[in-house]
């Protein structure tokens, strides 16, 4: 059976990793740091909880992630109690943390911008609307 799809999926999947990862780590932002930024701009005020889902993590990942953003001032968490009358961590970004963000989202532009190198607009949409139909199918 030929591998093709596999080994392109991975070596493409592991160089946007490396090159994205490296200008994180300039930035002081750690493994998962980055997407929980991202997502936070969009869900401000969520749960924990949520804000797992929407990372496509488990809720364990996110609370050992948290922490140390909230020691460096990206994020703050305020305990709430919800109409259940249970207690939960909203989440919300700071300043900092939002400034964080665009600096994140700039660096994800970079990438995108050098992994789309020579390609028409057209072909970037096709295959950006093909990728997404195999994760469809995978996930």
């Amino acid at each position: 059976m030929d591998q093709r799809f596999h080994k392109l999926l991975t070596r493409t999947a592991n160089a946007h990793f490396k090159r994205s990862t490296s200008q994180f780590a300039e930035l002081g932002l750690s493994s998962g740091q980055p997407k929980v930024l991202e997502r936070l701009v969009n869900l401000e005020g969520c749960m924990q909880k949520e804000l797992a889902e929407a990372c496509e993590v488990e809720p364990a990942t996110i609370t050992s992630i948290l922490p140390s953003m909230e020691k460096k001032g990206l994020i703050k968490r305020e305990p709430i109690i919800q109409e259940s009358g249970t207690r939960s961590l909203s989440v919300r970004l700071t300043e900092k943390g939002k400034e964080k963000e665009r600096e994140v989202a700039n660096v994800f532009n970079q990438v995108e911008s050098l992994s789309f190198k020579g390609f028409s607009q057209e072909e970037k949409e096709t295959f950006l609307n093909l990728l997404e139909r195999v994760y469809q199918n995978i996930k």
